[in-house]
């Protein structure tokens, strides 16, 4: 800080000859992922028997901006949704059909996608996987700033 501001002072007393405005940026900086997860996270509930397996991957290009606009979104009905999503956008209708939410502020470009086949009693942690998701979308792993663009398979 002490750097730019002795740069700031140059150019506005040396160069510029003017005063110059100031002002705190206005990018807003986002954290995402590239491409899939070679790993699969594992997760165990506290007492051992219940295990969760979850891989992070981008979305497909556009979805984010999509969902920004509100043609695919948390208020639309599954059967529509999961229709725009296989035509646009290239899902599985059926896992079209199983996203779980979307976040952050269950609106953001990131969602949680139930990709798991014959699990009984998963619906019994989704409220402790939704409010887990909420909050690592909104603060990211890296810079604590929001997540933006990616999807979570749980297995």
């Amino acid at each position: 800080e002490l750097h730019l501001e002795i740069c700031l002072k140059d150019l506005e007393e040396d160069h510029a000859g003017i005063p110059l405005k100031k002002s705190d940026p206005v990018v807003s900086y986002r954290e995402t992922v590239m491409e899939e997860s070679d790993r699969m996270c594992l997760s165990k509930s506290p007492n051992k028997h219940n295990r969760i397996f979850m891989k992070a991957r981008n979305m497909e290009e556009g979805l984010p901006a999509a969902i920004d606009d509100g043609k695919v979104s948390a208020k639309m009905e599954a059967k529509e949704r999961a229709r725009e999503l296989a035509d646009k956008h290239g899902w599985d209708k059926n896992e079209a059909l199983k996203i779980w939410c979307f976040g952050p502020d269950g609106t953001g470009p990131n969602m949680v996608v139930d990709c798991s086949k014959g699990v009984q009693y998963l619906n019994e942690i989704k409220d402790s996987v939704v409010a887990g998701f909420q909050w690592a979308t909104k603060e990211g792993v890296l810079c604590e700033e929001n997540v933006r663009g990616v999807r979570f398979n749980l297995y």
